[in-house]
């Protein structure tokens, strides 16, 4: 559909984004408004206020027009022609004027509510637009805060559907490190291999392996910055500047020392942390960062009571991120959830505790600084401490095994399901290629181990971009529901290493996302209910497992 075309009037919705790139969270949000609004005008930014870069526009533009175009969805080129730092309220008030008469509403996903309200000139884009808010995972609609924002005479309505939970800085962040990401359209792909688009993190790492980096810190590297993303969206930072915080951070880990030894002072800096001072230079000589990403390396190792918000992050994001295993950070992580300055002091305190402790490190002066600090700034505040913590992770952890037991002796003896365990194990062995078909095969096999009752394989091939494979199973309670889907998880992370992007489970139904495979498991009433078979099956695609 071209720009120019003319419609009736009706209810339009503006998706306005980077689209850096384009992917499947952003496709599955068009298909969905479409089928609430009469039109959807996707608008592809030059440079959002939030964002950095504009050198690939074009390519973006390209990219939204053959993706997105169809009957209902046109791709604007507003914001791409006016150039410039693109602020919503202009283009709410071009749409507005070009379908006058329509209902206008503004696509955001959940994370934005947190500063909506600080939006530029939101009281002129309040009286234009009525905001439709796409939940996304990690940021729940808060009731409080939609409160505040009604008071403000700010119209919202929430969307029927979830977003998916796919980041696009993610994405790039993998391609800086030459990982491949299943949700990116291959029409994305090619043009990034064509143009070199949606790789600026690319330096960053090729300077990591010009500076002698280990395999084992540049993996450490890609986890703190896909962590630090995700924490730059929960507290507000520059997401961009975060993640080169991030990427840099152990830049300096594997230099000599000695040879810097003039450069930093070794009052602040007890060994095992000097490659901070020293990476922080290093970032400001090659690569010229801002005095904030260079104050955020400086002190990742340490902290300071002069720490920016992205310093924090870098911070909480190099002793939270996915690869860190010691016995207290799924706690820590915790409380970055809970609140930030708590877990910049308990983060700090604990770190400084296991250093003295296992080393025999001495004090830092900028540490104690900070602990100072943050001690202040957490002062009143309640939160669980780590034994409350664990106290409350072990109910849980107890739980499972309960409805574990309940699962297994409502089912076969201990020796049938070990036996049945160890084929299965032998089929993994065979299965070991992480390719959508076999995940799909391991998952039903498991399924089928544990009792669930009529496990589906629903091949999808060029049905849907959503995934591959649908594996379909009921189960004979809701309490078994929640153990098939352990089981599962337990499986896939056994045998592929791998964990679901994405979960969804309430009582009588759970759906696990592994990309390319989604899980749906059921209780029988609810699956004859719902009967998602129907909408995806021709006939020749369904493979009932053990037929």
């Amino acid at each position: 559909m071209t720009e120019a075309k003319v419609q009736k009037s009706g209810k339009t919705v503006i998706f306005g984004g980077s689209f850096d790139p384009v992917h499947y969270g952003h496709v599955d949000i068009v298909k969905n408004l479409e089928k609430t609004f009469d039109r959807v005008i996707v608008v592809p930014s030059f440079v959002s206020p939030f964002k950095a870069g504009a050198d690939d526009a074009a390519v973006r533009f390209k990219l939204c027009k053959r993706i997105f175009s169809s009957d209902k969805t046109e791709v604007c080129k507003y914001e791409i022609n006016k150039k410039g730092v693109s602020y919503s309220v202009d283009t709410a008030a071009y749409l507005a004027k070009k379908f006058a008469g329509d209902k206008l509403f503004w696509a955001i996903g959940s994370e934005e509510l947190t500063r909506l309200a600080e939006w530029r000139d939101i009281d002129r884009l309040k009286a234009l637009v009525t905001f439709f808010v796409i939940p996304r995972p990690n940021f729940a609609v808060n009731d409080e805060r939609i409160k505040e924002l009604k008071k403000r005479k700010i119209k919202i309505k929430i969307a029927n559907f979830d977003g998916l939970d796919i980041s696009s800085t993610e994405i790039k962040i993998d391609a800086a490190f030459g990982k491949s990401n299943k949700y990116v359209p291959s029409l994305v792909v090619r043009e990034a291999k064509k143009t070199g688009a949606f790789n600026p993190y690319g330096k960053y790492v090729a300077a990591l392996y010009r500076n002698g980096l280990s395999a084992h810190r540049i993996e450490h590297t890609y986890g703190v910055a896909v962590r630090g993303a995700e924490l730059a969206k929960l507290y507000g930072a520059n997401v961009n500047d975060t993640v080169i915080a991030c990427l840099l951070h152990d830049i300096a880990k594997s230099v000599d020392i000695s040879s810097y030894a003039d450069k930093y002072d070794a009052e602040l800096f007890p060994d095992p942390l000097a490659h901070a001072a020293i990476g922080s230079e290093l970032a400001v000589r090659e690569f010229g960062v801002s005095s904030e990403i260079a104050h955020a390396v400086y002190t990742h190792g340490t902290g300071s009571d002069d720490m920016s918000l992205i310093g924090e992050i870098v911070y909480l994001a190099d002793k939270t991120e996915a690869g860190r295993r010691y016995d207290s950070v799924d706690y820590l992580r915790y409380l970055c959830e809970l609140d930030k300055d708590v877990a910049v002091y308990t983060t700090i305190k604990e770190v400084h505790e296991w250093a003295m402790a296992k080393h025999n490190s001495r004090d830092s002066l900028l540490t104690l600084c900070a602990l100072d600090k943050y001690a202040q700034k957490i002062k009143g505040k309640s939160f669980p401490s780590l034994e409350e913590y664990d106290a409350f992770a072990l109910a849980d952890r107890r739980k499972a095994a309960e409805a574990y037991t309940e699962q297994k002796n409502a089912t076969d003896p201990y020796d049938k399901i070990l036996s049945a365990r160890e084929q299965l194990d032998r089929l993994a062995e065979e299965l070991s290629d992480p390719t959508y078909k076999n995940i799909a095969t391991i998952v039903a096999a498991e399924l089928d181990l544990h009792k669930a009752v009529d496990v589906d394989i629903i091949d999808l091939d060029g049905k849907t971009i959503v995934a591959d494979y649908f594996v379909i199973a009921s189960a004979t309670s809701s309490t078994a529901v929640k153990a098939l889907g352990g089981y599962v998880e337990d499986r896939l992370t056994k045998t592929y290493g791998i964990d679901p992007t994405r979960r969804d489970t309430d009582k009588e139904w759970l759906a696990l996302d592994y990309g390319g495979v989604i899980v749906h498991i059921f209780t029988q009433k609810t699956r004859e209910f719902y009967n998602i078979e129907r909408l995806w099956t021709d006939g020749t695609n369904v493979k009932r497992y053990g037929d």
